[in-house]
């Protein structure tokens, strides 16, 4: 039996081995892959700069936060000095015994010393690490000179007086007319030399008929101000309501230097001079404004009014011609086309 078992297993192994196919290892066709190469000594010279540059600023920083710390000092108590920590607190030094004089040398000086104030108990806290900047703060004046003052520095008359003339502008613009006098009256009392105060009481004056008032004014304040045109153009006014044109032709006769480039000014000079009985010089006024001011229709008609006055129809007819072809108020207008239809047509300009 152990025969035919042993042929039955040499037949199973030779069956097994024919009917397994020969196999050929998976592997073996394959070939290793090329290792890649290493990096190259640009890249890591790259690595190294850029380790490099954080590693600075890492230092930078710590040196930064450690090093430029600002140290903040210990709060000292209101009232006492701050002491260094492990120093001794301060013991006061006793004044220095001074010998005692005898009888016959010269009498002993007494010693003064400043005390300092007592600090009270009770201390409010101040907010903040600047307690001043929390304290109220000071009232200064500046100064022309550039020096700074806690004093305010007095008004000087003349000061005082422009600010009583806006007092009286804002009274009259209230309506309170009455108010308005009584400042300016007062500003004159204390500061004569005052001109606008005194422009405004003579126009104020002048109104209410008051023409004396108004005369002594306007005087006063040419004796305080001798060049003032305004003031004497006004006197000029006032004594022309007064029936006095002499005095008017006079008075702006002498400001004909500084009244030139006015319009107004040759205008009542020329009227003055013409109710003083004087047409030759009231011609003349016109003629010298209208040289300087050929467009001013006021002017021509003052002229024609003069020329007509002397008999001089055609002139004046002419001089009414050249008004009507300037600007003209509706009064003015309407007298010199009254003027121009009297004329007829009959004059015509050669």
């Amino acid at each position: 039996m152990s025969l035919i078992n042993k042929v039955l297993r040499d037949l199973e192994a030779r069956e097994r081995g024919e009917q397994a196919a020969p196999q050929r290892p998976v592997l073996e066709d394959l070939r290793a892959a090329p290792e890649p190469p290493g990096p190259s000594p640009a890249a890591w010279l790259k690595w190294a700069a850029l380790v490099l540059a954080i590693a600075a600023i890492a230092g930078a920083a710590w040196w930064y936060g450690y090093t430029q710390r600002p140290t903040r000092a210990p709060a000292a108590r209101i009232g006492t000095a701050p002491q260094p920590q492990g120093a001794p607190a301060r013991r006061p030094i006793p004044p220095p015994v001074l010998p005692q004089p005898s009888r016959r040398s010269a009498p002993a000086v007494r010693v003064l010393t400043a005390s300092p104030k007592a600090v009270p108990a009770a201390v409010p806290a101040l907010a903040g690490r600047h307690p001043a900047a929390h304290a109220a703060p000071r009232r200064f004046v500046f100064r022309s000179s550039g020096t700074i003052s806690r004093h305010r520095t007095p008004l000087t008359a003349a000061q005082k007086a422009l600010a009583a003339y806006r007092r009286a502008v804002r009274a009259l613009q209230a309506g309170h007319t009455g108010r308005a006098r009584t400042i300016l009256g007062a500003s004159l009392h204390e500061y004569p030399q005052g001109l606008r105060p005194a422009l405004l009481l003579a126009t104020l004056d002048i109104q209410a008929s008051r023409l004396r008032e108004a005369h002594d004014v306007l005087r006063q304040a040419l004796r305080g101000h001798p060049g003032a045109l305004a003031a004497a153009m006004l006197l000029a006014q006032v004594d022309l309501r007064r029936g006095r044109p002499g005095d008017a032709a006079r008075i702006l006769t002498r400001f004909r230097p500084a009244g030139a480039s006015s319009r107004s000014y040759w205008a009542l000079l020329a009227a003055s001079r013409s109710r003083a009985g004087d047409p030759a010089a009231a011609l003349a006024a016109y003629q010298s404004g209208l040289r300087r001011f050929p467009r001013d229709g006021a002017l021509w008609v003052g002229l024609g009014v003069i020329e007509s006055q002397s008999g001089h129809a055609a002139h004046a007819y002419k001089a009414w011609r050249r008004a009507e072809a300037c600007p003209l108020t509706p009064v003015l207008a309407q007298f010199v086309q009254a003027q121009l239809r009297a004329a007829g047509g009959t004059h015509r300009d050669r």
